[in-house]
C-alpha cells in the first residue's frame, strides 16, 4: 500500500465515504468521486484512498463484527477505528477474520469472513455445500477485469499488441477468443490504455458475453432489447451478427442518450438500432419479435468485484424482493411480443434467478430451452434448474450471473 497521510486524516475520509454509501446506496465509484471532490483529496492520495475505501466497503460486515468483538462498539465509526488500529492492513484484516471466525457456526462464519448479509449465506447454503460456497464467496470478493475485443473496429491481434505495449498481463479465453482477462496490474486503469479509450476493446465481463452468446444461438433477424442501456450487450450481438435489426428500449432518458453514444463509438450504424425511451413492463407492439433480451434491473449482487457497495445496498432482503417483482413484470410483458427470450441478471440469489423463471413457467407463459452453453447448470432444487445456467466466480473466473433461454407459450 502507498504512503499514507496522518491516520486521523485517513480515518476522517473513510468515515465520510462509508457514511455516504450507507445513506445513499449509490455505487462505490460514484461515492468515492463525490467525497473526494467534496473534501478536496489531493491527486497523490487518490489511488491510496480509493483502495482503502474499496476494502472498507468490501469487508464492511467483517469490520463491524471485529470492532464489536474488540470493544470498539457498534457505531459506524467503530469499523474504521478498528481498521486504523491494524494499520489499514488488508492482509492483517483477512488473517484476523480467518482466525477469529473459525469456531463460529457455518452461516455466521461465512457471512463475517467474506462480509455478506447472513440471509444471502443462509439461502445459498440450500443449494450448495459449505466448502463450495466458501470458494464461491471468496472468488466473488476478488477483483476481475475482462475486455471484449470489438471486431467491428479492430482485430484481436491489434488489441494484444496494444496490451503488451502497455505491459498488461492477460489471458485469452479458451472458448471465446475475443474475450481477454486482465491478470495484472490488479488495479487496472482502462482510461490509460489507447485501444480501450478508442473503443477497440470494451470493458465487459465474461458472464455478460455468455448472455449474448445465448442470444446469438437463437434464430431471427429482428431483436428486442428490453432493458438496453448502456448498450454493451446489443453492440456485442451486432458484432457477432451485423444483419440484425433491433429495437432497444430503456426507461431512463439519460441512459438512452448514453446508449446512443456507445453504439456510435462501437462503430454500429444507427439505422440498425432504433432506440426507444420507454417502460418495458408496459410497452406494446403490433408484431412478435423473433428473439428478445431481458437483461433485467437487479440487485447487482453478482458484481461485487466491480462495485463492493452492492453488499451494503442488499443488506435487507426487501431489495431483492422489489427487483424480483419487477423482473416478473418485465418477462410477463415481453413474452407477449417475442418468440424467444433470453433472461439474465447479475445476481447470485435465486430470488432474482431460478424463482423468477419458475414463476413464469408455473404461470404457463414460457418454457426454458436447454441450449448449448459452456456453463454449469443453475442452483438445484427447482424444476427449471436443469435447463437454465449460472456463472460461478470460482469456476468461470467472472461475475455471478443467472441466464435462462425461454420459448414463449402461444395461447
Amino acid at each position: 500500500m502507498e504512503t499514507l497521510p496522518p491516520p486521523e486524516r485517513t480515518e476522517f475520509f473513510l468515515n465520510r465515504l462509508l457514511d455516504y454509501i450507507l445513506r445513499t446506496h449509490i455505487s462505490y465509484d460514484k461515492a468515492f468521486h463525490e467525497i473526494s471532490r467534496r473534501y478536496c483529496v489531493p491527486k497523490w492520495l487518490y489511488n491510496t484512498y480509493y483502495k482503502l475505501g474499496y476494502y472498507v466497503v468490501l469487508y464492511y460486515y467483517g469490520l463491524q463484527w471485529l470492532a464489536a468483538q474488540h470493544g470498539y462498539g457498534v457505531k459506524k465509526g467503530a469499523a474504521i477505528a478498528f481498521f486504523r488500529d491494524i494499520g489499514y492492513s488488508v492482509r492483517k484484516l483477512v488473517r484476523i477474520l480467518n482466525r477469529e471466525t473459525k469456531d463460529l457456526g457455518i452461516i455466521h462464519r461465512l457471512s463475517i469472513r467474506y462480509s455478506y448479509p447472513e440471509y444471502i449465506v443462509r439461502d445459498l447454503l440450500k443449494h450448495m455445500d459449505p466448502a463450495e460456497l466458501e470458494k464461491y464467496l471468496k472468488a466473488l470478493n476478488e477483483k476481475k477485469y475482462w475486455l471484449r475485443v470489438n471486431t467491428l473496429k479492430t482485430t484481436i491481434d491489434r488489441v494484444i499488441k496494444c496490451l503488451r505495449k502497455n505491459n498488461i498481463g492477460f489471458d485469452i479465453h479458451h472458448i471465446l477468443p475475443y474475450m481477454i482477462r486482465i491478470r495484472k496490474p490488479k488495479w487496472f486503469k482502462p482510461s490509460n490504455i489507447e485501444c480501450i479509450v478508442k473503443g477497440d476493446a470494451v470493458p465487459q465481463d465474461l458472464a455478460s458475453s455468455y448472455v449474448v452468446e445465448a442470444l446469438h444461438r437463437l434464430p431471427g433477424k429482428y431483436v428486442l432489447d428490453a432493458c438496453s442501456a448502456p448498450g454493451l450487450k446489443i453492440s456485442h450481438l451486432y458484432m457477432l451478427d451485423n444483419n440484425i435489426k433491433c429495437i432497444a428500449c430503456d426507461i431512463s432518458w439519460n441512459r438512452s442518450l448514453v446508449l446512443k453514444d456507445i453504439l456510435r463509438q462501437h462503430n454500429i450504424p444507427i439505422q440498425s438500432i432504433n432506440i426507444l425511451n420507454c417502460d418495458s413492463t408496459e410497452i406494446s407492439f403490433n408484431h412478435v419479435f423473433e428473439r428478445a433480451l431481458v437483461d433485467a434491473p437487479c440487485s447487482g449482487s453478482g458484481s461485487v468485484p466491480g462495485d463492493p457497495a452492492v453488499k451494503i445496498a442488499i443488506r435487507r432482503r426487501g431489495k431483492l424482493e422489489y427487483y424480483s417483482s419487477l423482473q416478473k413484470r418485465l418477462l410477463e410483458n415481453i413474452l407477449q411480443y417475442s418468440r424467444y427470450v433470453v433472461y439474465s441478471v447479475c445476481s447470485i440469489h435465486p430470488l432474482e434467478g431460478e424463482e423468477v423463471i419458475q414463476y413464469i413457467v408455473d404461470q404457463g407463459l414460457a418454457l426454458p430451452i436447454d441450449i448449448k452453453l459452456p456453463l454449469r447448470k443453475a442452483y438445484s432444487g427447482y424444476d427449471v434448474s436443469g435447463k437454465t445456467f449460472r456463472t460461478y466466480p470460482h469456476i468461470d473466473g467472472c461475475q455471478g450471473f443467472y441466464i435462462a433461454v425461454l420459448e414463449a407459450s402461444r395461447k
